[in-house]
Formats: C-alpha cells, sequence, structure tokens
C-alpha cells in the first residue's frame, strides 16, 4: 500500500467502539515505521456539521492524533455537507499548527535495539545532525520518496527539503508531515545535489544565507541506496 487512512467512522462498525482509539494508535505507530503515509480521518469535528464551533473533546481528538504521528487529518462530512465547512478548515488548520509547535523529535523513541538498514540509519544520523547544529533544513535527494520518510519518521523539527526528479513523487510526499518536495529537472551527480538543494533552499525561504542545512544523499539512480549526510553552510 502506499499509505493507510484511518477512518474512525468505519473502524467503529467493525469494531468495538472502545477498541476503536487503540487501532488507530497501533495504525499510525506501525506506518511510522514502516514509512508510510497515514491519513487519520472522519468524525474530527462532526458537531461542526451543525455548530460553528468544535467541542473541547473534538480538538483534543485532532491534536492527539497529531502527536500520535499521523501525517494529515482530514474532514469529511463537516466541509462536504456542514453549514460552516470554512470555519472547520480554518478551525481544524488552527488545531494543527499549535499542536506542531510542541512536537518533539522522535530519536530517542525509534532508538530500540535492532540493526538499521544503511538508509535508515544515515537519515537517522542526518536529523541527529540537524538537532545538535541546530540546523533549519535538511534537504534530501529522492528518486521514491522513501528516502524522505525516513528522515521524516524522526520528526525532526528541521524542515524536509525533498528534491526528485520524479513527479509521481513529489506529488506524493506533499501529504507527508514536515516534508517540502521540489521537482528538478535532473540530478547527475552528488555535486548537482549539493548545488541545486542550496539554490532550492535560498530561493524558497526555508533557509537563510550562513544557515546550516544537512543534505541527505546516495545512489542517484531508482531505488537507490542513501548513504552520505553532509554539513553545508548556506
Amino acid at each position: 500500500s502506499d499509505g493507510i487512512m484511518v477512518a474512525r467512522g468505519d473502524l467503529g462498525v467493525e469494531i468495538p467502539v472502545e477498541e476503536v482509539i487503540f487501532a488507530q494508535k497501533m495504525m499510525i505507530e506501525k506506518c511510522i515505521r514502516a514509512r508510510k503515509v497515514v491519513i487519520t480521518a472522519t468524525q474530527m469535528l462532526d458537531s461542526m456539521i451543525k455548530n460553528p464551533r468544535p467541542t473541547r473533546a473534538e480538538a483534543g481528538d485532532v491534536a492527539n492524533a497529531i502527536l500520535d504521528g499521523t501525517d494529515a487529518v482530514m474532514l469529511s462530512g463537516e466541509s462536504a455537507k456542514g453549514k460552516y465547512p470554512l470555519e472547520a478548515v480554518s478551525i481544524m488548520a488552527t488545531i494543527c499548527e499549535r499542536t506542531d509547535r510542541v512536537m518533539n523529535s522522535r530519536l530517542d523513541y525509534n532508538n530500540d535495539s535492532r540493526k538499521l538498514r544503511i538508509t535508515e540509519a544515515v537519515c537517522r544520523g542526518a536529523v541527529e545532525t540537524a538537532e545538535k547544529l541546530e540546523a533549519p533544513l535538511i534537504v534530501v535527494a529522492t528518486q521514491g520518496g522513501k528516502s524522505a520518510r525516513a528522515v521524516r519518521k524522526y520528526f525532526p523539527d528541521a524542515t524536509i527539503l525533498a528534491l526528485t526528479t520524479n513527479e509521481v513523487t513529489a506529488r506524493q510526499l506533499v501529504l507527508s508531515k514536515g516534508v517540502v518536495s521540489q521537482l528538478v529537472k535532473e540530478i547527475n551527480s552528488t555535486d548537482d545535489f549539493y548545488r541545486l538543494g542550496k539554490d532550492v533552499a535560498l530561493q524558497s525561504g526555508l533557509a537563510q544565507k550562513g544557515d546550516v542545512v544537512v543534505m541527505v544523499s546516495g545512489a542517484l539512480v531508482p531505488s537507490g541506496t542513501t548513504n552520505t549526510a553532509s554539513v553545508h553552510v548556506l
């Protein structure tokens, strides 16, 4: 699967209602470890179908899904048939922004004893380096999106800028939390990637002149192994 949608309304029909929250947390956690996109949906702000403000419990529900690590939260009836679609979107965005400010990286949380693959080890090291240097940006060269998601699973404070030559990958990464995708024409060498990464970082405003950025790359071929993380000053 390219990703998972946690549709709590449907889950509530299939399993006991008291089990839904635990099923949600389990699926989000498994998606994070498997580097898959996960969307939490249905009945997020259900009362806003008829009312201009959500209940406090609904606001907490949205925030908890974000704290669990979901990539995206989705409205359904609130925006499709509700009386206050714009307000629902605005309030959900406000909850997301506020919750993001208190989220910490998960380097310790994901520090289990199993042997890591090369890509995961390099990406984990890149996040740790970015945290130590307080770098505002991690730039990743990715063909299929796996490297960008391998960085994302550790929830770095830094924004992740994913450079890809694959249009499908660029679109898919839009759903990955904390990832900004940028489609580029070609990356023929590591030097090309470093040059492009610095240019895009500055042009996009994600980093400023003099900032430290961490750049992650590897074999620049389809499904290549990410094996290099380096530090650069713009």
